[in-house]
């Protein structure tokens, strides 16, 4: 069985290969295998062989140059985001880092106090953030001044949370909210020079003229390039030879 599925693909194969020299040097067998027409053979496959590798270099050369207007389209766009995202986290840092907690109701993050009212979480910016705390009936009450003038008591379980654990996230939500005023008024600081890079980053357009300036170049040169004209004439004219030979044109 084995041997007979060998013996299928080597006919295969052949025909293939037949099939192949047929269309390749057409007029018949002798044509196609005999030594006694080796050199037109050769003739045609010079002129084949020539026209085909100037527009492999063609086609090189302009998929090279319209590959760099490309790259330099992307490093463009990218440039532009990273600025935008630089200057996005200097307006809204967001949350930031995770701090410390208390219990499932108070969370310190890096920019701000994060409290859940009402089932929903709450954020306090930092900087206008007031916290105080009281202690009795074996809990512990955290009173936050939220973002709208209101204040929400939240209280945890001293048996769950340890008195001095709830002291110590109120002592560092104090410092934190320092920290996020220094860094607040620098990250505003910084907002006209990331501005400054946003535009400067939008307007900087000179690789990809310069990039688009070499595809124009290229796309110029093939057009007057004069060797693929004279090289598929030269195919024509190793056809017309081989038509006058065999009586059949090639493909």
């Amino acid at each position: 069985m084995e041997y007979v599925g060998w013996t299928v693909l080597a006919a295969l194969l052949v025909g293939g290969v037949a099939i192949w020299l047929r269309q390749r040097y057409p007029g018949g067998w002798r044509y196609a295998l005999s030594t006694e027409y080796a050199g037109q053979r050769r003739d045609l496959d010079t002129a084949r062989g020539k026209l085909q590798g100037l527009h492999r270099e063609a086609d090189r050369a302009l998929a090279a140059a319209r590959a760099a207007v490309e790259a330099a389209e992307r490093a463009r766009r990218s440039r532009i985001a990273q600025a935008e995202a630089d200057l996005a986290r200097l307006r809204s840092p967001g949350r930031g880092m995770l701090r410390s907690s208390v219990g499932s109701v108070l969370w310190l993050y890096e920019h701000v106090l994060v409290v859940e009212v009402g089932g929903r979480d709450v954020e306090c910016p930092l900087p206008e953030v007031s916290v105080r705390d009281e202690y009795s009936d074996g809990s512990g009450h955290v009173y936050v001044a939220l973002p709208d003038g209101r204040r929400q008591m939240v209280s945890v379980s001293l048996e769950e949370t340890p008195e001095a654990e709830v002291r110590r996230f109120v002592v560092a939500v104090f410092n934190a909210a320092a920290d996020e005023k220094i860094a607040r008024a620098e990250r505003r600081a910084r907002v006209p020079q990331a501005e400054a890079e946003l535009r400067a980053a939008k307007a900087d357009t000179a690789d990809q003229e310069q990039a688009r300036d070499r595809l124009a170049k290229v796309e110029a040169s093939q057009k007057s390039d004069k060797r693929i004209p004279r090289a598929r004439q030269e195919l024509d004219e190793a056809f017309d030879r081989w038509e006058q030979l065999t009586g059949h044109r090639p493909q």
